[in-house]
């Protein structure tokens, strides 16, 4: 293959990732507006979800057998 090609094929892949990287980094922001929005609204102060968050539900129950 040509030296041309490999330089355009490279400059395509750092741009996808730049445009992947911005994208994740846009929706996060929006998301964590929106969370602090939505808390805000409902009067709670908005708070950093944490490591150890698990889903809202019911917790399992432990086995005793």
């Amino acid at each position: 293959m040509s030296i041309a090609f490999d330089v355009v094929f490279g400059l395509f892949v750092v741009a996808i990732l730049a445009l992947a990287f911005l994208a994740i980094r846009w929706a996060m922001r929006r998301d964590r507006l929106a969370r602090a929005r939505q808390a805000e609204l409902r009067g709670t102060p908005a708070e950093p979800p944490s490591a150890t968050s698990t889903a809202p539900g019911p917790t399992p129950k432990e086995r005793t057998s």
